[in-house]
Parts: C-alpha cells; sequence; structure tokens
C-alpha cells in the first residue's frame, strides 16, 4: 500500500495517474474501475452516480457521471472496452465512493479490448510504481486526502 499525503494507492490496483482512476484486473480478465483516494477528496461528498452499461467506450470518453457537491463531471475510460455494468449500490448510496473509493465504491465493470500488457500504452501505471508520479502531483496541488468514513447514504448529512 502507497500512503501519499494521507492518501492510499493500493499496490495491486493499476492507476491512470492524470485521469485519477484506478483499474483492478478480474481472473476471468474483466475489470472494475473507479476514483482514486485523491479524486474522492477533491469531489468531496459524491451525491449522484450514473453509469450507462452495455456500450462500447474509447479510451477518454465517459464511463460513468459523478455528482457532488463541489462539482459534476465525467469518469473517463482508462481503455477502449465494453462496459458491463454499473455498479448497482451506488444508486442507493452514492458516498460508498468517499468511503471506500478501492471497495465497495468501485463505478463500473468494463471487458477491456486489450489485457494488461497493453495498459501502459494508454497511460495505465501498475501501483507498484505509481508512488512518485502521485507524490509528484499531490505535492504540486497541495492536496491532502481525507477518507469520509462518517459519511452516511445520500439522504443523511454527513
Amino acid at each position: 500500500m502507497n500512503l501519499i499525503r494521507g492518501c492510499e494507492l493500493p499496490d495491486h490496483l493499476w492507476y491512470h495517474v492524470d485521469q485519477d482512476v484506478w483499474v483492478d484486473l478480474k481472473p476471468d480478465g474483466t475489470v472494475r474501475l473507479g476514483m482514486t483516494d485523491p479524486a474522492q477528496t477533491r469531489a468531496g461528498k459524491i451525491l449522484h452516480v450514473q453509469v450507462r452499461a452495455r456500450r462500447r467506450v474509447e479510451a477518454g470518453r465517459n464511463v460513468a457521471t459523478v455528482e457532488s457537491g463541489k462539482w459534476v463531471g465525467p469518469v473517463p475510460a482508462p481503455f477502449p472496452g465494453l462496459i458491463l455494468a454499473g455498479n448497482p449500490r451506488l444508486v442507493e448510496d452514492p458516498a460508498l465512493i468517499n468511503r471506500d473509493p478501492y471497495g465497495e465504491g468501485w463505478l463500473a465493470a468494463m471487458q477491456p479490448e486489450e489485457g494488461p500488457e497493453a495498459w501502459p500504452r494508454w497511460g495505465l501505471v501498475p501501483g507498484q510504481q505509481v508512488a512518485e508520479p502521485y507524490r509528484i502531483k499531490l505535492e504540486a496541488a497541495g492536496l491532502l486526502c481525507v477518507r469520509c468514513q462518517d459519511l452516511g447514504s445520500a439522504g443523511e448529512e454527513g
């Protein structure tokens, strides 16, 4: 586990540092992806998430739209592939992204067009190599991560 300026960056994931997206490769070749700890910190409390599944996306195109108290914007695909599903738990509790961005707060499941051997070409970095790029990015932004463990479901005050 990398811990940089309070931001957790698990070693077993792949990261697109510029887009603040993580990717978790599953044994069947599909992936789950989501927002990094720095991304959820910058966004603030997540209020709504929308994922349109069963469609193909190009790298950099919108996988999900996330709305928070500070921001509404896209979460880009780190590589081309098919969006299989959105995380159904985020419908009722979008703040799961704030509390558990790498676990229960995943955004979408995808079938990438290419395996991990091609991912560096799309700008992805393995977790074991992500510490220095994130240290530079977080120091330049002056960002310290905060995990919103005390946030309740979307209807509760946090």
